[in-house]
């Protein structure tokens, strides 16, 4: 989830506001980052899931089923809204819940 939401960051960095909502294959290629981050989501445990409570766990699956069922309706300005706040917000939530995980041979 996070090397996934921080690839897509990246890939849009340089991408402004107007030039998204016109191009519709940056559109379905954020869906399908955001897709693919709801689906590492569900694939998580509780346990972890426990360690990061600020990351909206239902609402990032929630948002995979969505798009997923519904990709002929995509919504080019909630895609922006998540990809500037939203996934930044994550990247900030899985970074302070990952730090808690047990470390490897330790």
């Amino acid at each position: 989830m996070l090397r996934l939401a921080r690839e897509a960051i990246t890939e849009f960095e340089a991408i402004d506001a107007r030039t998204f909502l016109q191009r519709r294959v940056y559109q379905t290629s954020l869906a399908w980052y955001l897709q693919a981050i709801g689906e590492a989501a569900s694939r998580i445990s509780d346990e972890p899931r426990a360690l990061c409570p600020d990351v909206p766990w239902r609402k990032i699956v929630g948002t995979r089923h969505i798009l997923s069922h519904e990709y002929d309706r995509l919504m080019p300005e909630k895609l922006w809204a998540v990809l500037r706040m939203h996934l930044p917000a994550l990247v900030a939530a899985l970074d302070t819940g990952t730090a808690k995980f047990p470390q490897r041979g330790h």
